[in-house]
């Protein structure tokens, strides 16, 4: 199984190599997400890899419908793409109501 997920990761690493895309690293940590803006192209893929820094959190994008769990000790893989130009808010679901808890992407032409 772990052989399996670890192809699965270095297949997707590649497709986004391929693409001339570095995946976008997003670490969350109790003083929040880093880094908390994120730019992305309307209609383009983007990888995302989820990390944590300590604690179990959530990454929520609710007008793409995305809610992702970060654990500890793995990282937490997935893809996006926004039909629409403009600013996406993201948060962690786990701490909603805190401010430091939230972030957003930027969807440029």
């Amino acid at each position: 199984m772990a052989r399996l997920l670890i192809a699965a990761a270095i297949l997707a690493l590649q497709a986004a190599a391929a693409a001339g895309q570095e995946p976008i690293r997003l670490q969350a940590s109790r003083g929040g997400f880093k880094p908390k803006v994120i730019t992305i192209r309307k209609g383009e893929v983007a990888h995302i890899v989820l990390t944590t820094a300590d604690v179990e959190h959530c990454f929520a994008v609710d007008p793409l419908r995305i809610e992702k769990r970060i654990v500890p000790g793995k990282s937490t893989e997935l893809d996006l793409v926004s039909d629409h130009a403009g600013t996406l808010p993201f948060y962690c679901c786990l701490e909603a109501e805190d401010e430091a808890q939230k972030g957003r992407i930027v969807v440029t032409e």
